[in-house]
């Protein structure tokens, strides 16, 4: 019997639709592709309710952060392993934003995330800030172990193929999809800043953004919030920090650069006042649209194409939910997706070849 689905790309879009798939009973086979980097370890990690420079909500996180939570809880649960780690934000803030600060908490729209501005919980390192924010139901997530673990998971349940995909072995026989000796009927592209190479859906407006961080270690800073002012510090366990990011749209290679390198230390050097030592300097490539918005759903001229990307620097929270979403317009094809992230959005321009 063919597989109803072949996705390709083995990053946090494509895992989380597989596992969708996988929990519904749908059959289908994953494609991870050994020479694509996975970069969404840069992109991806963090999940925060709230939006810092304009102390408001993320984008539709009242019904983003109940789906994140129950679907990596879920995984967890089946893996037996756990990636998800909910640790506070915060931020210092000035007497115009402390004044904002105190109206949102009192504001039911904001009151389940915000705490009031505070000095007493923060232990030491920030000494040059006189008051601090927090917010809760955040963290972070450690994405390059939940992406390996479902990757082996894959593996063994025999949904897994590890190959180097290349557009020109694709076939469309008598309404399948084929490659490589695989039938599907619907090919699923979740290929992150790779698609800006696919012939399919060359008029979506991707922007891949270079992103670069450093790891430090810092034997006396506190590891139980999440620090966000201008750059993010955020704890990994045994005195580690990963410390970014930066935003650069002019490259879109992978290499690190020293100039961003020194940018991120002298940030660094303005947030905090403790000693500490670089460890390590790495880049990628995040997934992103011209509109902020993920792209998802149906090649319009094309049934047996679709696309899923475009999460950006907020995968974590966004990918559940749209995995979701994604799934069952794929499964049931009446089902009408949000036009702000529908591909239709774009068919005007996305044309490609079919």
């Amino acid at each position: 019997m063919d597989n109803q689905f072949l996705i390709v790309g083995q990053g946090i879009a494509g895992s989380l639709l597989a596992y969708d798939m996988y929990k519904a009973g749908h059959k289908f086979k994953i494609v991870s592709c050994p020479e694509g980097s996975l970069t969404s370890d840069v992109a991806t990690r963090r999940y925060n309710p709230a939006i810092f420079d304009k102390l408001a909500k993320n984008w539709n996180v009242d019904e983003l952060l109940p789906v994140m939570t129950n679907l990596y809880q879920d995984i967890e649960n089946e893996l037996g392993q756990q990636f998800l780690h909910p640790v506070d934000f915060t931020q210092p803030l000035n007497e115009n934003e402390i004044r904002v600060w105190n109206e949102r908490i009192f504001d039911g729209d904001f009151s389940d995330y915000m705490e009031s501005a505070d000095t007493g919980w923060i232990k030491r390192g920030m000494d040059n800030f006189n008051l601090f924010n927090r917010v809760g139901k955040s963290g972070y997530l450690d994405l390059a172990k939940l992406l390996s673990e479902l990757k082996q998971f894959f593996k063994e349940n025999g949904n897994l193929i590890e190959a180097n995909f290349k557009y020109q072995d694709i076939g469309f026989i008598n309404g399948h999809i084929t490659w490589r000796g695989v039938s599907a009927k619907t090919i699923v592209f979740c290929e992150g800043h790779h698609a800006t190479k696919n012939p399919y859906f060359k008029s979506i407006p991707f922007i891949p953004t270079k992103g670069e961080l450093i790891e430090i270690e810092c034997k006396k800073l506190p590891d139980d919030y999440i620090i966000d002012e201008n750059l993010f510090v955020m704890p990994m366990g045994n005195s580690c920090f990963k410390v970014g990011a930066t935003y650069d749209y002019s490259k879109q290679n992978g290499k690190t650069v020293i100039d961003t390198k020194a940018d991120l230390v002298n940030r660094l050097d303005k947030l905090i006042s403790l000693p500490y030592k670089i460890i390590s300097h790495w880049s990628g490539i995040r997934p992103a649209v011209s509109d902020r918005r993920p792209v998802l759903g149906v090649h319009p001229n094309n049934q047996h194409i679709a696309v899923f990307n475009g999460l950006g620097t907020k995968g974590v929270i966004l990918a559940p939910y749209f995995a979701r979403e994604m799934m069952y317009s794929l499964v049931n094809r009446n089902y009408i997706l949000d036009k702000k992230i529908d591909i239709r959005r774009f068919s005007a321009n996305c044309v490609g070849v079919v």
